[in-house]
């Protein structure tokens, strides 16, 4: 994965074998993934059960999905013991021009604890491909040359028919899991489905106004607090210019986005009020490799999309160069630690606070900014805290502030001192001490 770099292949917009597919417009908007899978392709199966019901009822009044109706109860119990523990869906947003996955949102549902994590995966994150999928790969296009490359060129350099399978199969091994369902979506899908439910009230971040000259497209936005419909949803989560840290602030903002988006989506108000809004989208715009039998299973926890609390993160690692090709280098461990808790249920879960007052603190200066760990020392031990060593970190680096903790519940007071940091329970201590805090490449004086 992204341990030995090598050079990626050069993005070539005229050399090469071109995409023959006719593309349309699609964007970076992975959000809709989980309305596509648990709603658009399964909407149409509920609204027959529906339409029957009422239809041998003879009753307009008799709403289908709420009172004590038996049928509905007995379509929900019929399904619900089918589902899997973990179900993996991915979305794929394409860049403008349809050649590469510039969006890349992976869903995992654990029917066992009734959670809905969505992982964002960052584009440049550098993988390896297999020998064998690189030399189909290269029976199309006389490059890459080499088989490491960022993630978001698989679907570019993959065979014509396989470019769904080659990105969910490389996202799958990055995140360590299988990929049951995939999704390639227009982004004329993601306009039309926030217009036909009024809009998405969504406090954008910054001030967001900048014109692609390559593309012909105006981003026009003011900070703060307002309903956005389609066209400024689109603009919202394109831009990336105005973000300190670039294209992980514009994930940042996706997440916030889609969060407000499938809640919206996913309410039975939309569905029964607007389901041709939801139908036409299924049918025009996704490209996917479930169908109705597949999606069907999951009506019964679609209110726990609309109404549960969506947890969220991002692939950790960090800007770096690898050969000479600039990208981005993914911490497997941090990675590895954060799945694992997906897995098991315990990602985004609270504990109760224990103190670190009297608890030895090592800080490992994990940046680039030299003095770091120090200046941090002073700070936290100002506030009452015990710093012991200090020293430069010289494992991978991330750009999230990690601390190290025996348990869960230790730690928690300490992250109002960084700009942004994860607590790491239970997991060896890359240093002594009773707490070890291993300072982030984003972390600043």
């Amino acid at each position: 994965m992204a341990h030995n770099g090598r050079n990626d292949a050069p993005r070539q917009r005229g050399g090469g074998r071109r995409n023959k597919r006719k593309k349309k417009n699609k964007g970076c908007f992975a959000y809709i993934l989980s309305v596509l899978f648990s709603v658009l392709v399964l909407y149409s199966a509920i609204l027959g059960c529906y339409i029957g019901y009422t239809y041998l009822n003879e009753n307009e009044d008799d709403n289908f999905f709420e009172g004590d109706n038996h049928v509905a109860k007995a379509f929900t119990e019929a399904i619900k013991p089918v589902l899997p523990e973990e179900t993996n869906f991915v979305v794929f947003g394409t860049d403008e021009d349809g050649t590469r996955t510039d969006t890349i949102m992976v869903f995992n549902y654990n029917s066992k604890y009734e959670k809905l994590t969505l992982v964002s995966v960052p584009r440049d994150s550098y993988i390896y491909v297999s020998d064998e999928d690189f030399e189909a790969m290269r029976s199309e296009y006389p490059e890459p040359g080499h088989n490491g490359m960022k993630i978001n060129t698989v679907y570019h350099y993959a065979p014509q028919d396989r470019k769904e399978e080659f990105s969910a199969k490389y996202v799958g091994e990055l995140l360590g899991i299988d990929i049951d369902y995939y999704a390639v979506l227009d982004f004329d899908a993601f306009k039309y489905l926030v217009d036909s439910v009024g809009g998405i009230e969504y406090d954008v971040p910054v001030d967001m106004h900048y014109y692609d000259p390559e593309f012909d497209f105006l981003i026009d936005l003011d900070a703060g607090l307002q309903t956005l419909n389609g066209e400024q949803a689109e603009q919202l989560v394109r831009f990336r210019k105005g973000y300190a840290n670039q294209d992980l602030g514009r994930v940042a903002t996706q997440q916030g986005f889609v969060k407000a988006l499938i809640k919206q989506l996913a309410s039975k108000e939309n569905i029964l009020h607007n389901p041709t809004a939801y139908i036409n989208a299924a049918i025009k715009y996704v490209n996917t490799n479930a169908g109705i039998a597949d999606v069907v299973k999951y009506f019964s926890v679609l209110d726990s999309f609309g109404n549960s609390e969506i947890y969220s993160f991002t692939v950790p690692g960090t800007s770096a160069v690898i050969d000479g090709s600039a990208c981005y280098q993914v911490d497997e461990d941090t990675l590895g630690y954060l799945m694992k808790n997906v897995h098991n249920g315990s990602f985004g879960k609270t504990y109760e606070s224990i103190s670190s007052a009297g608890k030895n603190i090592t800080i490992l200066n994990g940046g680039y900014t030299s003095g770091l760990a120090g200046i941090f020392r002073s700070r936290l031990t100002e506030a009452g805290f015990t710093v012991g060593d200090i020293a430069d970190f010289d494992g991978l680096k991330s750009d999230v502030t990690k601390i190290y903790v025996s348990r869960n519940g230790e730690g928690q007071d300490l992250q109002e001192y960084f700009s942004d940091s994860l607590i790491i329970a239970g997991e060896e201590m890359p240093a002594g001490g009773d707490i070890v805090i291993v300072l982030g490449v984003g972390e600043s004086a």
